[in-house]
């Protein structure tokens, strides 16, 4: 009956789940969260694919790409309000701002954050993600040269 244990085993073995803890769910932050950033943070936090309870969970960066959310049915003017509410409230902490830098795209990075605990309390540090700016990443200065429009106009 080795085969008959075995199945037994893999029916009390649960699916893969993102853990809300109900101190989480409970908490003042999370009720006053907008619908849509609700929604999003179960996502967020199954993007790290570390244990709850391991200290590099809330150190580890993550991107969130928005032709992701697009899959999950989001729209992209509400998750980019999804995630500002999720930073606002202390969810996530943004690493680096993505969008068009040069001739390519970039993601956004994100780590989760413990900030939540603090809300409604004086030493809760608000974050605003529209004025978040990217790493600063190194320019490779390029020599300027006038373009035919700005050759044209001198002539006129």
């Amino acid at each position: 009956m080795r085969g008959g244990k075995k199945v037994v085993n893999k029916l009390k073995k649960l699916p893969p789940f993102v853990p809300l803890p109900w101190n989480m769910l409970n908490h003042e932050a999370y009720k006053k969260l907008p619908f849509a950033a609700s929604k999003a943070l179960p996502y967020f936090l199954g993007k790290v694919k570390i244990a709850y309870n391991d200290p590099n969970r809330l150190s580890t960066e993550f991107s969130f790409p928005y032709n992701e959310a697009k899959l999950l049915g989001f729209a992209l003017a509400t998750f980019s309000k999804a995630i500002q509410d999720l930073v606002k409230f202390g969810f996530i902490d943004p690493k680096d701002k993505g969008g068009l830098r040069g001739e390519g795209k970039s993601y956004s990075f994100f780590c989760l954050s413990a900030r939540w605990k603090l809300y409604g309390q004086p030493e809760f540090q608000p974050l605003d993600w529209k004025c978040f700016f990217p790493r600063q990443k190194q320019i490779q200065k390029v020599n300027r040269t006038a373009s035919i429009y700005e050759k044209d106009a001198v002539n006129l």
